[in-house]
């Protein structure tokens, strides 16, 4: 099925000049031509139009709603196969055998061959998961799951107290909203914007909007982060953003955490969602901050 612009606007709710506007000064939509040159949309082209106008409603700055459409719209290239890191499957029997030493030993040598942003993905996360797993088919206990979690929060933690102050400026709150309470990605994620030279202030889990709303409101913020790991979280990452937004606070929302990779979601979100990788998502946070500071 192809619009006209008038046909779009209807169908959409936004005005034609506004539909113009968006094309011109974001890419957002766009769409095919006729021969004769008139704008042909399509149902995707829509669905994008519908997803920046609640954005924009919202009170997202055009700018950052078209950036954050675009990533969600943007097809994702074919995941490579994941080669196994050497490490994940001594790391696992080394959880699973509650062998702390060994543990500690393997985790340092991750952070040390490969770098904190790969031995996070690769490494940290990749035995979290895989405990998780064994954790929900009933093949170990939850304890575990916390022993190891725990370890791999204190070596990330040691990280960040070693990696010294950064240069003031514009700060990124990061946080887990309320009755959120897996934060270790979130703390990883304050690792990665430190190693950018980026100012963190981190509030860690289950913390209520309200909280959030005057925190930004005292401090000199460029950016939030919200993470979820579970669905029902996403409800309350929501909410919060809602509050900051009516709150007309001038801060770039960004939300992220497994809770978020899936497509399809219900719950509409009025903030940037990350991509799933630590690394590119702290380089997407650190070019927004970074700009704020010229």
């Amino acid at each position: 099925m192809k619009y006209s612009v008038k046909a779009a606007a209807r169908a959409t709710g936004v005005t034609e000049s506004a539909l113009r506007t968006w094309e011109r000064r974001y890419g957002i939509p766009s769409p095919g031509r006729s021969p004769t040159g008139r704008r042909l949309y399509d149902n995707a082209d829509l669905d994008i139009i519908r997803r920046m106008a609640t954005l924009v409603g919202a009170g997202v700055p055009a700018s950052e709603a078209a950036a954050a459409v675009r990533t969600e719209s943007d097809p994702q290239p074919a995941a490579e196969p994941a080669v196994r890191s050497p490490l994940v499957a001594p790391l696992v029997e080394a959880a699973l055998a509650h062998n702390e030493d060994r543990i500690v030993t393997l985790l340092r040598e991750a952070s040390s061959k490969l770098g904190w942003a790969e031995a996070i993905d690769g490494v940290y996360f990749a035995c979290l998961r895989e405990i998780g797993g064994m954790w929900r088919d009933n093949r170990v206990p939850s304890a575990t799951e916390h022993f190891f979690t725990e370890i791999v929060r204190r070596e990330i933690n040691c990280a960040i107290s070693d990696a010294g102050p950064v240069p003031a400026g514009p700060a990124v709150v990061l946080a887990c909203p309320q009755d959120e309470r897996h934060d270790v990605g979130l703390l990883a994620l304050s690792l990665l914007l430190r190693d950018r030279q980026v100012k963190v202030c981190y509030l860690g889990p289950d913390v209520p909007a309200e909280e959030l709303v005057e925190i930004l409101r005292a401090d000199s913020a460029a950016a939030i982060c919200l993470v979820a790991t579970v669905e029902p979280s996403v409800a309350s990452a929501a909410r919060a953003a809602r509050q900051i937004i009516e709150g007309r606070l001038n801060v770039a929302i960004f939300v992220g955490g497994p809770a978020f990779d899936a497509r399809g979601r219900d719950e509409f979100v009025p903030g940037i969602i990350l991509p799933p990788r630590l690394d590119a998502a702290a380089d997407m946070i650190t070019s927004r901050v970074k700009k704020e500071t010229k």
